[in-house]
């Protein structure tokens, strides 16, 4: 599946390959869904295993996708474009697990 992966990506033209990639977070982000609802629901070991590795990789793979799109957007930028806060994004972010861990 690797090799054919590869293949279909690299035969996508580079004007299709910001859709292609967010189709791609998308799955990452179901199989990701589905991996935390068996790791809530589960009562076998095994099951566990599996679903807090098919967890981990899909969120590995979801940053990656925005690492990557970030990197393409990048390319795009004109030296007087105004600057990006993305360290910023993480207030909301916190205050959202900070609630969340209170209740």
């Amino acid at each position: 599946s690797n090799v054919i992966g590869v293949q279909v990506v690299m035969g996508v033209t580079h004007a299709l390959h910001s859709p292609l990639m967010a189709v791609t977070n998308a799955i990452s982000g179901t199989t990701a869904l589905g991996g935390i609802h068996l790791l809530a629901h589960s009562h076998s070991p095994f099951v566990t295993s599996l679903a807090a590795g098919a967890t981990i990789l899909s969120t590995i793979n979801i940053v990656g996708g925005f690492i990557v799109t970030t990197k393409m957007l990048d390319m795009f930028k004109r030296p007087d474009d105004p600057p990006e806060y993305y360290h910023l994004y993480g207030i909301p972010t916190a205050g959202a697990l900070g609630v969340y861990g209170l209740a």
